[in-house]
């Protein structure tokens, strides 16, 4: 079952303002160097479950351990006193970080997007359907907030005159709203999204996906229609120490992503050993989470771009600026 308290732990993860993320501590152990390997519980951390069980870091050490934490507050406070190395983040909060003078760099881009308005109306296709209407939202003024204003922005509706917020503190509590019919359309990560789905269904709700702000973004920058949400954080000491296995690493990232696109229902079988989510619901949220593995180097652009248009509204998202060039690995 999905719990309250599961669900509080184990949803927002990348999406959370400036203190979520997942984690890969290097401990030092010459002769039997390892690997302790943290994520959230869905999303680019099932790609890291397979990772860890598969052995696709054999090459550059000899165990990984693989756990799900469980507080989202511990990633800062990680960095900040040196214990963590390499860790899954929002991609504004290594910005932010860097910015705030830690010496931590962006590996890659794990995830081109993975939120969505859910509706119980199914002629809502697009932006402009909403006009008019009321919309749960979570983490006020953070990026799931800032996607969507700018969505909506683009679309020519202005919030508080064309369409109101509701906003709430965690997707759960957005979840609840939808699921207890006193909102029509809500934002959702995933994999809250899909346990949304999943738990209308069985109370006999019909919910619809009727919005991915990935594909809507095209509107916004012309571009293609993704952003990079979320990927690899390193910090300066294992890069300088190992820079082979970061490179290896970013490897597996890549193997790993193909194999859990390619076949979900097993990477999530892989996942649900550590994630206290179903592995139903986590294999279908894969296809809708938007995985990839991209160099962080090779989009900086992209990166830039989307950091640029985060702090039009909220400067302090990124720590005031864009990140010098060398954040980008």
């Amino acid at each position: 079952m999905i719990t309250r308290r599961s669900f509080l732990s184990h949803t927002a993860v990348f999406t959370a303002a400036a203190s979520l993320g997942s984690t890969l501590p290097f401990v030092a152990q010459a002769a039997n160097p390892a690997l302790a390997l943290h994520g959230p519980p869905v999303g680019p951390s099932v790609v890291l479950s397979y990772i860890a069980n598969k052995g696709l870091l054999s090459d550059f050490t000899e165990k990984v351990d693989f756990s799900v934490y469980k507080s989202p507050d511990v990633l800062r406070a990680g960095f900040v006193s040196g214990d963590w190395k390499l860790a899954g983040t929002p991609s504004y909060v290594a910005a932010n970080l860097a910015n705030k003078g830690l010496p931590v760099k962006m590996l890659n881009i794990m995830t081109w997007g993975m939120l969505y308005v859910l509706s119980y109306d199914g002629s809502v296709k697009s932006p402009a359907d909403l006009a008019g209407e009321k919309i749960g939202m979570f983490f006020r003024n953070d990026m799931p907030d800032l996607v969507f204003g700018r969505v909506m922005e683009q679309t020519g509706l202005t919030e508080g005159k064309d369409y109101s917020l509701h906003y709430v503190s965690t997707p759960f509590e957005a979840l609840q709203l939808l699921l207890s019919g006193r909102i029509k359309h809500c934002v959702l990560p995933e994999p809250a999204a899909t346990a949304g789905m999943v738990k209308g269904k069985k109370m006999g709700k019909s919910i619809h996906r009727s919005i991915d702000l990935a594909s809507e973004w095209a509107s916004v920058t012309g571009g293609e229609g993704r952003f990079p949400m979320a990927g690899m954080m390193v910090h300066d000491d294992l890069l300088n120490a190992q820079p082979e296995l970061i490179e290896g690493f970013h490897k597996a990232c890549i193997t790993g992503t193909e194999w859990v696109k390619a076949n979900p229902k097993e990477a999530a079988a892989v996942a649900s050993e550590s994630i206290t989510l179903p592995a139903p619901v986590i294999a279908k949220s894969i296809p809708h989470t938007h995985l990839t593995a991209e160099r962080a180097k090779d989009i900086q652009s992209e990166l830039e771009q989307f950091y640029s248009i985060l702090a039009e509204k909220n400067p302090s998202i990124i720590g005031g600026k864009l990140p010098n060039a060398d954040f980008y690995l």
